[in-house]
């Protein structure tokens, strides 16, 4: 046990002027909370001291049946000299048992007072115990610490048999521990179907035909009522009359906020339990604060590490002088439970107002996702499911989904076409990897073969990335450097473009030419005048002329090296933007009459020049983001698009001053 600091000590090593800091709880949120501290270099400033009831420096509790087949240092997040050395008081075997908020002191088991000019509680939470007679006996264990573990496994050696009484997360993991420890596994279950919190019923259904194919017996619909000694075991008296003999009983039935402490200061406590926050993690005391198991946010509790965490950084965060808001929690859990993939992400059940729920399953896997319009905002899935993932990625973002990938999950179960080529590492040496310079995955890998080098290496000496950079993740990846690509709304514009003048195109070639007014009395004669008349042609014609030459010279950033000025994927987004402007001007120009000979040869080119142009836009703003063989193949047909473009290009300048010298001199 680390030495005790209690309120009259002043030890040499921590600077006067630091504030104090105690926080309650060294479990994984509390530790969470302090690793955040030291790398956001708080540390300095404050003087922390934090507490432990349990013996030991905190663990991994998520992995706790490890334990039977590794060591407790293998489940250990930090050694006891990390916190010496980041400046930590840690206290382990130290309970608290009260909060003076009056003299800001917390008063431990011992009697000794600890002065506080801010106070975390990270208490976590306790097993809930069911009132259920005989719940004390000899052979009923809980599971939740490194030391319930002990004594379990200890008290298994003379046992054939044990029941888990929860089959929910914690349940399933306790039920795994069993038969790691070669004993029959029961687990008893009160709702329908297993993991009732994250999975419908058809989805635990499924994973309890797989947990049962272990070897595991399920018995779901089953509440205990009764726990009766049997000799060196246990009777379970079940509601429906039916009993089960076992040689011991896991009780793993949830978990129940730890607010006593605060309870007993009399701190704001949720209705149903917990420490109420608000979103900068502040208690009803504003020098208190609250994270983890123990907090109720929002009136929602979490019961998973993962939004502790989050509150561990925000708070942190607040700690070192920034300003951040704890808004939300990922609820999202994605683990293996008795070697079958389980994953519930956003909201899985679907209580989002309005949601479309859509589900696909074989015979050994179940898939659902929960839309909000056309996004995911949940999807549960028992069996593997190598796409969920980037699913995550979809939710977290409130990315949208176009229509044929939703009718391919109903159809396959799948929202991306199934490809073993998403990593470029598994793509053929000859796939292209940089379209603007036409530099291969082989060429890359000849330069990283047998040596570290980074992606700048690679760049000066193939050019790969040096022009457009869009490339530079795929790069990046290929010498052992995993970047996502850059966040920017450039790709999202360039294609938004692109697309809107290739409808416009098809506007003019499925409308055809716009007719003329019957009689100067129409309406129609006032705007067929656009096309009619002198003045109104000549402005559109020099409009047009001056957004071609100008997106002439945006492209020039690609072509000549020495123009570095702006990013480039901005350049050529406003080469877009200007030709989808110049195919309006065409439109308001001709009214759909191409006329003929040269007048048709101009109009035919400066259209087929556009089309090209907004095609190969399309797939310089998708060639990133689509993965597999279809962005192989993206890669080697844009270059070649590209040429078509430049090609076509051509004849217009010549055609335009044509058309020019025929206007006026004829």
């Amino acid at each position: 046990m680390h030495r005790l600091r209690p309120q009259n000590e002043n030890p040499s090593s921590a600077p006067t002027q630091a504030a104090r800091m105690v926080v309650v709880g060294n479990g994984m949120v509390g530790h969470a909370f302090c690793q955040a501290m030291v790398r956001r270099g708080a540390m300095p400033d404050w003087q922390v001291d934090i507490f432990g009831e349990e013996p030991h420096v905190a663990y991994d509790r998520v992995r706790l049946t490890q334990l039977f087949s590794d060591t407790e240092a293998a489940l250990t997040l930090s050694p006891k000299s990390w916190y010496d050395q980041v400046g930590l008081n840690l206290v382990t075997s130290q309970k608290v048992d009260a909060i003076d908020r009056v003299n800001r002191e917390v008063v431990c088991h011992d009697g000794k007072r600890f002065p506080y000019d801010r106070l975390v509680l990270a208490t976590g939470s306790r097993p809930f115990v069911p009132p259920i007679e005989g719940a004390n006996l000899p052979g009923v264990f809980l599971y939740r610490t490194l030391d319930d573990l002990q004594k379990i496994r200890d008290y298994a050696g003379n046992c054939r048999s044990a029941a888990v009484m929860g089959g929910g997360l914690l349940g399933l993991e306790a039920g795994k521990a069993v038969l790691d420890l070669g004993l029959t596994a029961h687990v008893l279950e009160v709702a329908p179907t297993l993991m009732p919190r994250q999975l419908d019923t058809a989805g635990g259904t499924l994973l309890k035909s797989r947990v049962e194919a272990l070897g595991v017996h399920v018995h779901v619909l089953c509440r205990c009522e009764r726990i009766e000694s049997l000799g060196e075991g246990l009777r379970l008296h079940f509601t429906n009359g039916e009993t089960l003999c076992v040689d011991m009983l896991i009780i793993s039935a949830g978990i129940v906020p730890r607010d006593e402490l605060a309870r007993a200061a009399e701190l704001e406590i949720a209705q149903r339990g917990g420490i109420v926050v608000n979103d900068q993690l502040r208690t009803s005391d504003p020098n208190i604060f609250a994270i983890g198991e123990c907090a109720v946010h929002r009136e929602k509790h979490y019961g998973l590490v993962g939004p502790g965490i989050q509150m561990a950084e925000v708070l942190a965060a607040n700690c070192a002088g920034e300003k951040e808001e704890f808004l939300y929690g990922d609820q999202s859990a994605k683990l293996k439970l008795m070697g079958v993939d389980v994953a519930a992400l956003g909201d899985a059940l679907g209580e989002t107002p309005n949601s479309l729920i859509v589900a696909s399953s074989t015979e050994d896997s179940y898939r659902k996702l929960i839309f909000a319009g056309n996004r995911v905002v949940g999807a549960t899935s028992v069996g593997e499911w190598n796409e969920i993932d980037r699913i995550r990625d979809l939710i977290t973002h409130a990315r949208r989904l176009w229509p044929w990938q939703i009718s391919r999950f109903r159809r396959t179960g799948r929202l991306w076409p199934e490809d073993v080529l998403d990593s470029p590492w598994d793509w053929p040496d000859s796939a292209v990897i940089c379209s603007c310079v036409g530099v291969t995955k082989g060429q890359i890998c000849e330069i990283t073969r047998g040596s570290e080098v980074d992606a700048s290496t690679v760049t000066s000496v193939t050019r790969a990335s040096s022009v457009c950079g869009t490339c530079r993740p795929l790069v990046q990846q290929l010498c052992g450097q995993r970047q996502a690509p850059p966040k920017t709304a450039s790709w999202k514009i360039l294609l938004g473009s692109s697309l809107l003048t290739l409808v416009f195109i098809a506007v003019m070639l499925v409308v055809g030419p716009l007719p003329f007014a019957d009689s100067v009395q129409s309406t129609w004669y006032s705007v067929d005048a656009l096309w009619r008349s002198e003045t109104p042609k000549q402005i559109t014609g020099y409009t047009i002329l001056g957004l071609t030459a100008l997106g002439l010279v945006f492209s020039l950033r690609k072509r000549i090296a020495r123009i570095t000025w702006g990013d480039f994927a901005w350049w050529r987004v406003a080469h877009a933007v200007l030709a989808t402007l110049a195919i309006v001007g065409l439109m308001l120009h001709t009214g759909f009459h191409f006329g003929s000979n040269l007048n048709f040869a101009l109009a035919v080119t400066f259209v087929v020049v556009n089309f090209t142009g907004s095609l190969t836009g399309m797939l310089v703003s998708l060639e990133n983001r689509i993965t597999g063989s279809l962005g192989i193949w993206i890669r080697r047909w844009r270059p070649r698009l590209v040429w078509l473009h430049l090609i076509l290009s051509w004849p217009l300048p010549v055609l335009l001053l044509f058309h020019i010298i025929t206007v006026y001199s004829f």
